[in-house]
Formats: C-alpha cells, structure tokens, sequence
C-alpha cells in the first residue's frame, strides 16, 4: 500500500511520517531537503529559483511514486506530488514569482507524469494554524526558512484547505494538529493510530 502525509510548511509531516513507519513497520519515503541544490537560493530570491525547484521536487517525487509502485511493502510518503502542482507552483504563479510560461510547461509536466500513475490509498492531511506552523519552523531552526513570510504560509494554508475539500484520489483523514502533541503525547499519538487503522481495515478487506 501507498500511505501518503500531506500538510503545510512545519505542520509535522516529516515527524509523523518517521513514528508511523516506526509503529506499522514501514517503509519511509521523505522530501528531499538535504540534497536538495535549489532550497537555499530558492528561499533568498523565490522569483529567480521558483521553477528550478519546483521541477526538481516534481521529478524527485515522481521517482518515488515509481519506486512505491514497484515495492512489495507498505510505504509512507512525506508529501506528495499533488501539493506541488495544486498548491506550490500555483501558489508561486499567483504571486508572481512563476512565470505564466514556466507554470504552463511546469503543468504540462505534471500532467504527462500524473496520467502515468494513481494516487495514494491513504492520504494523511495535517491541518494547522499559522501560529502553529511558525512556532514549529523556529523550533526546527532551518536557516533557509527564515525569510518564510506570514503571507507565504497563509496563502499556502489557503490552498490546501480548498485542495482536501475537493480531494478524491483516495481514502483521506484530516487531523487538526493544533489540538495533538503526537511527539510528547504518547495518548495523542494513539488517536491518531485508532484513526488509521479504521480506513486501512477497510483497504485491506478490498
């Protein structure tokens, strides 16, 4: 199976994604952040590294679909394709730091590499506030994400609420993290759990 963790910058993807893995003995798939050439320059001048970036995440992402597709064990994914195309790259263009020629090929991209393959069984979504994701970006302390607006977040945030209210690729379930403290609470993490193994009973009775 394709277990998929969705959610904004500093909502708590990477973090869950390696307690799940832990707790279901599977197999962890993360963003690519360390290797990543293009995160630095792309956080000091958005408009110049946009699609640069934007592809490299397309490409790395699509790879990893590719990989799932053909590993026999259950694998859960940090963020997936479909943030890119429907919330980043539109996010960039609508801020005018994509041009409209970069965001026509970069959707063309998507598209080609989207009818190639389906989404995942499960999707996690990880809703949060803007206090909560600021809070949690300045406690991780990542140098190049500093400069990351208020705007920037809240622009994103809208987009991903309207993306999970039209999202039909897949089993989903919404937490609101807020309200959970799944590293420090092991009570919280456990609801969470209860959750999950509810829609995969469903999956594996398919």
């Amino acid at each position: 199976m394709h277990i998929a963790v969705a959610g904004n910058i500093g909502a708590g993807k990477t973090t869950l994604t390696e307690l799940l893995a832990k707790h279901y003995k599977w197999e962890p798939q993360y963003e690519d952040v360390v290797q990543n050439p293009y995160l630095d320059d792309f956080y000091a001048e958005m408009e110049r590294w946009s699609f640069n970036l934007q592809v490299y995440f397309l490409n790395s992402r699509f790879r990893q679909i590719l990989e799932i597709h053909q590993n026999k064990k259950t694998v859960i994914q940090d963020r997936t394709i479909y943030e890119d195309a429907h919330i980043f790259a539109p996010n960039l263009h609508a801020m005018g730091l994509m041009t409209h020629r970069d965001f026509e090929n970069y959707g063309a991209l998507f598209d080609l590499m989207e009818s190639l393959v389906k989404g995942p069984d499960l999707l996690i979504y990880l809703r949060s506030s803007i206090p909560n994701l600021v809070d949690q970006i300045h406690k991780r302390g990542r140098a190049y994400e500093n400069s990351i607006s208020i705007e920037y977040l809240s622009r994103l945030n809208e987009r991903y609420e309207a993306w999970i209210h039209g999202y039909d690729k897949g089993k989903l379930i919404t937490f609101d993290v807020d309200d959970l403290d799944f590293v420090d609470k092991p009570e919280d993490l456990g609801k969470i759990i209860e959750q999950i193994d509810s829609q995969l009973h469903g999956l594996f009775k398919k």
